[in-house]
């Protein structure tokens, strides 16, 4: 029984993707590599960063990727889909990174690729008869009885299937500094946030993960000579990217992870971990010691650095396994598994899938040892001063003169400006809140479930779906979700 009238006469299906960033640029270069009947498809994005996104906008050149290119195609089934398109650039070698023996290019760069890629993809579409358009607008509801979205500037385009690709949105203000002057909620991008900042004040930096580092490196890059703080709760810093070796799963692969549905736990996977070290005569009690080692101090990171070149194998396919294997592993793992790891390996597993790169690391640790950079752990609150900042952590209470938050949001948080949106859904009940948080759906398609219902039109694709990974999704796990959505995307209904 067909969905609704069009599906019904034997028409093209229309499709909407809610979003322009990684995810929509994933999903269109799926939906462009398959062979369906064309038909209509819209990608709605309300901001300017059409296919790049928050992260991958143009910023300071200090603000690079977080990984090789091996790591980062949108591509699924091409590991060196980005390799290839980034080998002919001119200044390629401008962004060689001697410890990974690897280019780490500006963000900028890879919205580039981003760009392109989504390009490419709509020309294949056209080429095949789709109708590919983009409105510059904000999805805000949606019609059940007529198929219709409706956009924030009176726009009404029906479609038969949608997919939601927002992205994690913005920060949050946890310490309710809105509005104090020296204080910046959304960091990025650095060339702007940065440069209103005088070079010998003091800033403090709420945390110390990724984006910590980027606005760290980045205010050394601008030739900032004040002292910087990185606050936060632990003062643990991100893992240092090791130096890639050719390593080839054949335990914990996909189609592996795939074949034992219904049957995967943390228990096997751990397993099939034991059996690729196995085969590479690697000690698992040495890499499980070395995966859980977390520090906060220069000494750390330049152990951390030395062992960038380490024959411990461990670190590095894990890595691996994480990005390739990683997203299909985790929709597919019980409820109680996905618990444990979030909850007793969250900082171990966001660390290592997003390990921060050597070039960084350096500069990190030259900011240490000349004392400018300080980490402070235990911070309980953050106060507006008359001015500056009031800073108060478990030791003492003391003053800064800028406060630049480096929180990303939190896994699974509905972005402000899809809310409209989402909150029609769950209340039209076409969408439903897993308890862990984000939107319910079937591991393999991405289809919104209700109720265990899957429905017939919604989709959705990245941080939002409950059946992600709770860490930093990256443009790899975008590619692997991509292909069963865009599958289902086009299949027929009954």
């Amino acid at each position: 029984m067909a969905t609704n009238p069009s599906e019904a006469e034997g028409a093209a299906v229309e499709i909407g993707i809610i979003g322009g960033g990684a995810a929509a640029v994933a999903l269109l270069d799926t939906l462009s590599r398959l062979d369906a009947a064309p038909g209509g498809l819209t990608v709605f994005e309300a901001t300017p960063l059409l296919w790049r996104g928050r992260p991958y906008q143009p910023d300071l050149p200090a603000v690079r990727v977080n990984a090789p290119p091996e790591s980062m195609s949108v591509r699924a089934d091409d590991p060196r889909h980005y390799a290839g398109w980034l080998r002919d650039r001119a200044d390629l070698a401008e962004h060689h990174d001697p410890g990974l023996d690897q280019p780490i290019v500006p963000r900028a760069v890879f919205g580039e690729y981003l760009e392109h890629t989504a390009r490419a993809a709509s020309t294949r579409l056209r080429h095949a008869g789709w109708r590919v358009n983009v409105v510059n607008a904000r999805v805000t509801g949606y019609s059940r009885a007529d198929a219709v979205l409706h956009t924030d500037q009176g726009g009404r385009h029906r479609v038969d299937r949608a997919v939601l690709c927002v992205g994690g949105g913005y920060p949050a203000d946890h310490y309710g500094l809105s509005g104090a002057p020296g204080f910046v909620l959304e960091p990025y991008p650095l060339a702007r946030t940065l440069t209103d900042i005088p070079a010998d004040r003091h800033v403090a930096v709420i945390g110390s993960g990724l984006t910590a580092v980027d606005v760290a490196v980045g205010l050394a890059a601008t030739g900032h000579t004040g002292p910087i703080s990185l606050l936060s709760r632990s003062g643990m810093l991100p893992p240092v990217q090791q130096r890639p070796v050719p390593l080839q799963l054949r335990h914990l692969t996909r189609d592996r992870v795939l074949a034992l549905a219904g049957e995967l736990t943390l228990d096997r996977l751990v397993e099939l971990i034991r059996a690729e070290l196995r085969d590479l005569g690697q000690d698992f009690d040495s890499f499980v010691e070395e995966i859980t080692e977390t520090g906060h101090s220069a000494d750390w990171l330049r152990r951390q650095l030395a062992a960038v070149d380490s024959p411990h194998l461990g670190r590095r396919l894990l890595t691996l396994a994480i990005r390739v294997a990683g997203p299909t592993a985790w929709r597919l793992l019980p409820e109680r598994d996905r618990t444990l790891l979030r909850e007793s390996w969250f900082r171990a597993f966001s660390g290592l899938s997003s390990p921060m790169v050597p070039g960084n690391a350096r500069t990190l640790l030259r900011l240490l040892d000349s004392g400018q950079l300080r980490l402070v752990p235990g911070v309980t609150k953050i106060e507006p001063g008359q001015p500056g900042f009031h800073i108060t952590d478990t030791r003492s209470r003391w003053r800064a003169d800028h406060v630049v938050n480096a929180v990303n949001p939190a896994p699974f948080a509905t972005p402000q400006q899809a809310s409209a949106l989402v909150s029609a859904l769950l209340v039209d009940g076409r969408a439903e809140l897993d308890q862990a948080g984000g939107l319910c759906a079937e591991p393999l398609t991405g289809r919104l479930t209700s109720a265990g219902v899957p429905d017939p039109t919604w989709h959705v694709l990245g941080n939002l779906a409950a059946t992600s990974l709770p860490i930093a999704t990256n443009p790899f796990g975008l590619a692997v979700a991509s292909e069963g959505v865009a599958r289902s995307l086009v299949a027929p209904r009954d």
